[in-house]
């Protein structure tokens, strides 16, 4: 072979090694880039928002109407409202900036019909009004626990309250149309239980219980408060007694019917002395 041809060989030889060196070279990178997507792939998922910001939420129906908002209102007040196929507000939710917290339930016209609040200090309301907006019924829990009833008339004043004492006592109280008390029921929490009336000016005139000795007792009493008239059986023998009583509370006469069936009469004067008698 002379050099002509050997020279020619070489060069051909070096060509091939130089592509074999670039080929190599493409498949490297060419794993590597696959090796790189596929961890990419694995561990760089696509974000997903976890929250959606906004002042004023609006959901409307296939119409175009609007069926509910969700928004903070001028005074700072964040409520959610409910409406109906008219696009009128049926449900409200809100929580004011004071901390009040509240549900209010309209009719058809947008009427308030029923509301529940709950204060900061943790007393609660529910109320049920009429087609005027005027309260009706009202249940009551205040921050103690106390729990009351109260009926109104269409003005608004209350006519019947039935409520509970922090310390176990239950009563129900009656007022007439001014709003004066003229009939109350009361149990304390030993058991005794009591009847009271009242006048047109919400004085006391007439109390009828049974005493914590188990003696039914009526007490008749002036415009002033002060008791004229008791009755009463004593709890032990049985025996009807009548006690009768001057403006300053004394008492001067006194009826009982003794064991036996003898009654027996005492008159008294201003310091209560006994100044007659009989038998």
């Amino acid at each position: 072979m002379n050099d002509l041809a050997h020279n020619q060989l070489t060069r051909r030889l070096e060509r091939l090694e130089r592509e074999n060196r670039r080929l190599k070279l493409l498949g490297i990178l060419a794993v590597v880039g696959l090796a790189a997507l596929t961890v990419m792939g694995q561990t760089a998922p696509t974000q997903v928002a976890n929250a959606v910001e906004a002042e004023r939420f609006v959901l409307r129906d296939a119409a175009g109407h609007v069926r509910a908002t969700l928004g903070l209102r001028p005074d700072g007040t964040a409520a959610l409202a409910l409406a109906d196929d008219t696009q009128q507000d049926r449900v409200l939710l809100s929580v004011t900036p004071q901390g009040l917290a509240g549900v209010e339930l309209s009719d058809h016209g947008g009427r308030l019909r029923a509301g529940l609040n709950v204060r900061a200090d943790g007393s609660a309301l529910l109320s049920l009004l009429d087609q005027a907006d005027r309260p009706r019924v009202e249940l009551r829990s205040y921050g103690d626990g106390r729990p009351s009833l109260t009926l109104l008339d269409q003005a608004g004043r209350p006519r019947s309250l039935l409520a509970l004492t922090a310390e176990g006592g239950t009563g129900l109280t009656l007022y007439d149309r001014n709003g004066r008390r003229r009939s109350a029921m009361g149990l304390e929490p030993a058991g005794p239980p009591a009847v009271w009336l009242y006048d047109a000016d919400g004085n006391g005139r007439a109390m009828l219980a049974v005493t914590g000795d188990s003696q039914p007792t009526l007490s008749l009493s002036d415009v002033g408060g002060k008791a004229r008239l008791w009755m009463r059986v004593s709890a032990d023998f049985q025996l009807p007694f009548l006690s009768l009583h001057d403006r300053d509370g004394k008492q001067r006469v006194a009826v009982l019917l003794r064991q036996g069936g003898v009654p027996m009469v005492a008159l008294g004067d201003g310091t209560e002395r006994v100044i007659w008698k009989a038998p």
